[in-house]
């Protein structure tokens, strides 16, 4: 269920979901607003040279969202460092218990999960906390707003601007930077330019 990495990813195991059948990622893509999700790179490399990953993305999508699984029979993560969704985004909050309870599984493993959807997270943890090896970050819909403040359970917000400033501070492989991926890094606000 977890996918290898590659490009920007090289190194970093990510539990993907379908965002071509996730209604929340359809309905971003196809909105009238100047959101990130019109580009999604997801979407169009599913729709394109990547399909062969759909029915994979899609079982994971139906497998995480339908009921919340006794822990056993969750996915354990291959690696010391994981991420949720290089592709795919929230589907529900039975998702979201199933990531939680992988996260449970492997206290020593740091998981990253990155999301717009701040409505799921509230109502989930609200009734729980969040796992000291789970990194939230915000996925700022808009592109060139960076007066986004960190919202509630979240460590850090990512943006996308349209083109290179001195605010840049994302430009590596993930592997040479580990500011998403490392416990306590005070960066709160992750900016990156548009590919």
């Amino acid at each position: 269920m977890w996918s290898v990495g590659s490009g920007k990813m090289l190194g970093i195991p990510s539990l993907n979901t379908d965002t071509t059948t996730n209604e929340f990622c359809q309905s971003m893509y196809n909105s009238k607003k100047d959101v990130i999700c019109r580009e999604c790179y997801s979407m169009n490399m599913l729709n394109t040279f990547r399909k062969n990953c759909k029915p994979k993305f899609l079982n994971n999508s139906k497998y995480l969202s339908s009921k919340i699984h006794p822990r056993e029979y969750l996915p354990p993560c291959p690696s010391t460092v994981g991420r949720f969704h290089s592709h795919g985004e929230l589907i529900n909050s039975i998702h979201l218990e199933n990531i939680l309870n992988i996260c449970k599984n492997q206290p020593m493993t740091t998981f990253t999960l990155w999301t717009k959807r701040k409505n799921i997270v509230n109502k989930v943890l609200e009734n729980r906390g969040k796992p000291k090896n789970l990194i939230l970050i915000y996925s700022n819909p808009h592109v060139d707003k960076l007066d986004v403040d960190l919202p509630k359970h979240f460590d850090k917000v990512f943006n996308n601007v349209s083109k290179h400033t001195d605010e840049v501070n994302c430009s590596k492989k993930c592997l040479e930077c580990m500011m998403c991926y490392t416990l306590g890094n005070k960066t709160t606000q992750i900016i990156e330019v548009i590919k």
